[in-house]
């Protein structure tokens, strides 16, 4: 669970990119001016609940993380990052 206060990474390293070649060239933008990048987390917010959607929620899907990186304020789905684990 991410929280305020975590230092985060973008878990990129098991990313499956959907087909469609828009998914495909997002994907590559995060990456090459996120990834490998430290982030800290500000905000972690609920999305609200489309009307339509299975009442179970969808993991990952369900959380705005707010993050500062390189000073500057940026939003991701919490699917896409990982806490940086600081023990060792």
């Amino acid at each position: 669970m991410i929280k305020p206060g975590d230092l985060v990474m973008l878990a990129d390293e098991g990313w499956v990119a959907p087909g469609a070649l828009t998914a495909l060239k997002y994907f590559q933008r995060l990456r090459t001016e996120y990834g490998g990048k430290p982030m800290i987390v500000l905000e972690v917010n609920d999305k609200p609940r489309p009307q339509y959607t299975h009442k179970d929620k969808i993991a990952g899907l369900d959380k705005n993380v707010v993050v500062m990186v390189e000073g500057k304020k940026q939003v991701f789905t919490s699917s896409l990052l990982r806490v940086v684990d600081e023990t060792g």
